[in-house]
């Protein structure tokens, strides 16, 4: 898999992600992040006061959707991180966003 990956959103705007190296964030930086499975496809997308918060749905989303990879990134400013995450969502309608 690619170590980075850029998503664009809703708006246009262009959102550069980083694997997460064996699915550990190892950061407890604020930022937000997206599951991916093995085709690719964004199966989830969430943000983080912390991100080691972004293993919370991780189990669901490997089990129901075959979520495989995990990335990141760092967004300290809760409004552009809420802002990026609608963006984001609005865009790709990740599966597991849709019942949120």
């Amino acid at each position: 898999m690619k170590p980075y990956i850029e998503l664009k959103g809703a708006s246009g705007a262009v959102y550069r992600y980083k694997l997460a190296d064996n699915g550990d964030p190892a950061t407890t930086i604020a930022g937000n992040y997206v599951y991916l499975d093995s085709k690719g496809t964004v199966v989830f997308a969430g943000e983080a006061n912390n991100l080691v918060d972004a293993k919370n749905r991780w189990s669901e989303a490997y089990a129901r959707h075959g979520a495989t990879w995990l990335y990141t990134r760092l967004n300290v400013s809760g409004a552009s991180r809420a802002d990026e995450y609608s963006d984001i969502v609005i865009a790709l309608q990740p599966v597991m966003n849709k019942s949120i």
